[in-house]
């Protein structure tokens, strides 16, 4: 049977399957049994361009008695993205907590002009939600210069909607479903006030899922060198192309 190669963000592991990505993706959301629930988001990868435990891969990678694929053989929970380069990566899969499965493709990123706050959920190597003037781009290469006293050798995170807020925050934040909004928006009013601090804090840590439809432009995952930009579908393909998907996404988080 072929081996697929899976990066997991939640939570970050290597694992290699038997299944495809859009099983793999409904396995792991709601397993075998269909009574497991969860959010999940993983990337496939090419295997040759990574250094794996090959023995092992082939020692463990065999079909059940009965025929069965092997769904999943765990290779690392450890600095999984560390590990993995970015020529590796293929394409990125966002799935439903009821097991629905929208792929992605990497493209290359068009940054806007206008200078408006961003507001970012990191998914690796921590979940901190941060609000900052720097685009995705110049965030990245912020947060992995190992120059400085806090930093990551790569990162992987998502953009998120601020509405109108990114440029006026005394407006409505809409329907964005957003914990403590009068934190967020004391956050953004002091970044706009403040013309040396670049970042400020909303969030320590990711305490539930991520409301999928709160993306703005898409996720983004890179080091100090290179990144690698996945674009979220627009509202007009989301209704269109992916509309089962969608419609999980919204019932699931609205």
């Amino acid at each position: 049977m072929k081996k697929y190669f899976y990066l997991v963000a939640t939570p970050e592991s290597i694992i290699v399957s038997h299944l495809q990505p859009h099983d793999f993706g409904n396995y792991l959301s709601v397993g075998t049994q269909k009574q497991l629930h969860g959010q999940v988001i993983f990337f496939e990868f090419d295997p040759d361009h990574t250094k794996l435990h090959q023995d092992y891969i082939n020692l463990k990678m065999k079909p059940y008695d009965d025929g069965e694929p092997k769904r999943s053989v765990y290779l690392s929970i450890y600095r999984c993205f560390e590990a993995i380069p970015l020529r590796a990566l293929r394409n990125l899969y966002l799935v439903t907590d009821d097991g629905k499965v929208l792929e992605m493709a990497a493209h290359d990123y068009i940054p806007k002009t206008t200078k408006e706050i961003h507001l970012y959920q990191q998914l690796i190597p921590v979940t901190t939600r941060v609000a900052s003037k720097l685009s995705p781009v110049d965030f990245i290469r912020r947060l992995t210069d190992m120059n400085q006293p806090v930093s990551a050798p790569k990162v992987f995170l998502v953009d998120l909607k601020l509405n109108d807020w990114g440029t006026n925050p005394d407006g409505p934040l809409s329907d964005l479903p957003y914990p403590n909004p009068d934190h967020l928006r004391d956050c953004i009013k002091k970044l706009k006030l403040s013309s040396a601090r670049q970042t400020k804090t909303v969030l320590r840590f990711l305490r539930d899922d991520i409301s999928y439809r709160t993306i703005q432009t898409g996720f983004f995952v890179g080091d100090q060198k290179q990144y690698l930009f996945y674009p979220f579908p627009s509202e007009k393909d989301l209704e269109e192309k992916y509309y089962s998907w969608w419609r999980s996404a919204l019932v699931r988080h609205f």
